[in-house]
């Protein structure tokens, strides 16, 4: 996994950010600053990023359609493949 969350807090002073931005970058991971909240980043994306999808299906929007058009936008999983696998 290349993500690599660094939680802010209210007391976390600027100078630690900067370090462990950095300490991120060398072990070869893609540093992100989040606040302190319930959940991963990536978790938090997740439900409304395949509700869209869900969302696209009920208005009648083809599944193969939907994951051809995420991919070729750039997201490496299209979000039938995070639930169910691939389709194709």
């Amino acid at each position: 996994m290349p993500l690599l969350e660094i939680v802010r807090t209210e007391k976390t002073s600027t100078q630690i950010i900067v370090d462990l931005i950095n300490v991120g970058k060398n072990i070869k991971k893609v540093p992100i600053v989040v606040g302190n909240c319930t959940g991963f980043a990536i978790n938090r994306m997740f439900f409304p990023y395949t509700q869209s999808a869900h969302m696209l299906v009920i208005l009648g929007v083809d599944i193969y359609r939907i994951d051809k058009v995420i991919t070729s936008f750039g997201m490496l999983m299209a979000p039938s493949y995070l639930q169910n696998g691939p389709i194709i």
